[in-house]
């Protein structure tokens, strides 16, 4: 339960943090970051498959990767 309600109050804090930032920095400040959106776009996607591979290993594994 603890690891959670961890996981949920660092969520919940980046999301009021990124908020408050994007909603506080001028348009110049972030001409920069809109003009490397296709890179990140680009680079979530190959995270993205990173991740799928790493489920579909899990699921053939015959026992799991943590404890035992």
């Amino acid at each position: 339960m603890l690891g959670f309600a961890v996981a949920a109050f660092v969520f919940v804090a980046l999301l009021v943090t990124a908020s408050v930032v994007v909603s506080s920095v001028s348009s110049d400040a972030l001409r920069p970051v809109r003009m490397t959106g296709h890179v990140v776009q680009r680079w979530s996607g190959y995270v993205l498959i990173g991740v799928g591979i790493w489920f579909i290993v899990l699921a053939f594994l015959p026992t799991p990767v943590l404890g035992a």
